[in-house]
């Protein structure tokens, strides 16, 4: 769960990063991966989730911004 309403946007800047998450509810983002995930793709998801959050909140903020 995060901590405010941004889950449309955290999956839209994981699409960008090349990750698929899905948003469920507006603070809500689910993770799904296969049961052929490889360690690898895991790291890879690790490392990209701060910057995939990032992205979201600071995209949050230009959007109202704009309103």
């Amino acid at each position: 769960m995060l901590t405010e309403s941004l889950a449309p946007q955290v999956q839209k800047a994981a699409q960008d990063a090349g990750l698929l998450v899905n948003a469920v509810a507006p603070d809500v983002v689910r993770l799904a991966p296969p049961l052929v995930i490889s360690d690898g793709e895991v790291d890879t998801f690790l490392r990209e989730l701060p910057t995939v959050l990032d992205a979201a909140h600071e995209g949050d903020g230009e959007r109202r911004a704009g309103d």
